[in-house]
């Protein structure tokens, strides 16, 4: 080992008693086929400014991470020295049920405290696959809205306060523990959605909804994904007020019954949710399902009692994709949704599985393969349906010659600009974000 790296070594020993340097055991933590020198467990935020004092000190590049369930997503790291794994950061801080706020450490998982707020008839309106992983922080770097953002929004949407580490060890703050907080800068959007790159999160504050009285999934099996993608928009449509209105091709079923949801089997399929009152929820998923019916859509709806099982079977497949594969997510508005299909069609005719929120326009595909040929004609003809694509998971080639979230626009410069004020010297996930931030 050279004489720095001794070094280096030598100086996160001696300050943190959870480091692995085994490996074997930092493949866990690899990232587009780099794997870390070494991998600090942190349990406080003192151990989080400890780390980044040293990372800057000696100029090492930490990637943090949670969960590590889309480690995928992002360019590939310019250089990655160190790990700074959150995981078991996983305390609630604060909570007022009273007020319908929760304050957490970044580590914990989404299942974690969704189970912890159920006690009081309360929960986070969030989807994200996998959430007995996921981690809050993760997500909220993450910022990506799920299968139900039309109803629910994203992160930035549910964020009132946040606790941050930048690159220099120094902790900053923004928002609060109330709703109603409007003084000083919105921090918390602002990180949120940033994949690590301009600090480390730490705790998150989040306001929080009363469970519905009534929930209910359904789903209608189809003659194919065409069908199935126009009954989704008929039912959106006619129902503006569905949590969530989703089609499947046969592939995506399959994978989501394979999951746990047995209301789904090897066909395409209309899955439609709706919550609220029970009279409420009964008029609006009766709404959606007549104007299916008129695309065709005519066996008995298949319903279950295992609401949060059946929907976050489907949700899980959002990142089931095989690590040769490429999965690509697109948003457009949801009356374009068709042309996509077709465009996506004619451009990447190999599309084995593909997922659609009829309500929202997200788009989700797997291919077997793409090159970035393909993928920059695709985002050519998504310019005038006002559609935009990135690259989820992939090789490491398409990545590179791709670029995963495409053209940055006229705010790449500002963009830039920030993350020069909080990691001046570019140690934090370097290169991962976009236009190589």
């Amino acid at each position: 080992m050279a004489d720095a790296e001794t070094a280096d070594v030598a100086a996160i020993q001696g300050l943190f008693g959870n480091v692995d340097f085994d490996s074997a055991r930092l493949q866990r933590y690899e990232v587009d086929g780099q794997v870390p020198r070494a991998a600090i467990r942190a349990s406080t935020i003192g151990d989080v400014e400890r780390a980044q004092s040293v990372a800057t000190s000696r100029d090492l590049a930490v990637v943090p991470m949670g969960g590590r369930t889309m480690l995928g997503l992002g360019m590939p790291p310019s250089r990655y020295d160190v790990a700074l794994d959150l995981f078991g950061m996983n305390q609630v801080v604060d909570y007022e049920p009273d007020d319908f706020t929760i304050t957490a450490q970044a580590g914990m998982t989404l299942a974690s405290l969704q189970q912890e707020l159920a006690a009081n008839g309360q929960f986070l309106p969030l989807d994200h696959p996998r959430f007995e992983q996921a981690t809050l922080g993760g997500i909220c770097a993450v910022g990506r809205g799920g299968l139900r953002r039309n109803a629910l929004g994203g992160p930035r949407d549910w964020l009132i306060g946040m606790r941050m580490v930048k690159a220099d060890g120094t902790t900053i703050k923004g928002g609060g523990k109330v709703v109603k907080n409007v003084s000083g800068y919105d921090l918390p959007k602002l990180f949120a959605g940033s994949l690590g790159t301009l600090g480390v999160i730490a705790e998150v504050t989040f306001k929080l909804r009363p469970q519905p009285v009534s929930d209910q999934v359904v789903a209608l099996p189809a003659d194919s994904f065409e069908q199935a993608l126009a009954a989704s928009r008929a039912a959106a449509r006619a129902a503006p007020f569905l949590d969530g209105c989703l089609a499947l091709s046969e592939q995506a079923a399959a994978r989501a019954a394979g999951h746990g949801a047995e209301i789904l089997e090897d066909r395409p399929a209309l899955v439609l949710r709706a919550s609220g009152l029970e009279s409420a929820a009964n008029e609006v998923l009766a709404t959606a399902l007549d104007a299916a019916g008129l695309e065709g859509l005519q066996e008995p709806p298949r319903r279950t009692t295992a609401i949060v099982e059946s929907w976050q079977a489907i949700t899980d497949c959002e990142l089931d994709t095989r690590a040769d594969h490429v999965r690509l997510r697109l948003g457009l508005p949801p009356g374009r949704l068709e042309r996509a299909r077709l465009l996506i069609s004619e451009l990447l005719p190999r599309v084995s599985s593909w997922i659609a929120a009829g309500d929202s326009g997200l788009l989700f595909l797997e291919t077997p393969s793409a090159d970035a040929d393909s993928v920059r004609a695709l985002r050519d003809g998504l310019g005038p349906l006002q559609g935009r694509l990135s690259i989820e998971s992939a090789p490491v080639e398409l990545k590179r010659n791709a670029d995963v979230w495409g053209p940055v626009g006229p705010g790449g410069r500002l963009m830039h600009r920030v993350k020069e004020q909080f990691d001046p010297e570019g140690t934090l996930s370097p290169g991962r974000y976009v236009d190589g931030i």
